[in-house]
């Protein structure tokens, strides 16, 4: 079972969107695969409709990014670690940018 798929509770689930959608936007470019899977990911998760319009105006960049909140997320650390990666590797290359930034949330998840 992949990371983007384990069940999850709603407050977890759209904290760890909000993370996810930093992270593709990360090398300033969502890719498609990348957003399909967020966008599945939140719908399987049952986020409201409000938060799926929300996701859609980030991914597309026609609203800022919302920042996660990192207390919601630190007690699932390897559950956050595993999506993020899963994400970067949905479009089948991780840039550099992608590298640092995975980095930098398992430092600030630690």
């Amino acid at each position: 079972m992949d990371a983007l798929s384990q069940p999850s509770s709603a407050g977890f689930a759209s904290e760890l969107i909000k993370l996810l959608v930093q992270v593709a936007w990360a090398d300033h470019d969502v890719a498609a695969a990348e957003a399909e899977s967020l966008v599945a990911f939140a719908k399987r998760q049952g986020l409201p409709q409000q938060e799926l319009d929300a996701l859609q105006a980030m991914l597309t960049g026609r609203t800022p990014l919302i920042p996660p909140n990192l207390a919601v997320l630190k007690p699932r650390r390897t559950d956050v670690l595993r999506a993020v990666k899963e994400l970067l590797l949905s479009d089948l290359e991780i840039a550099e940018e992608e590298e640092a930034i995975l980095s930098q949330i398992a430092s600030l998840l630690a």
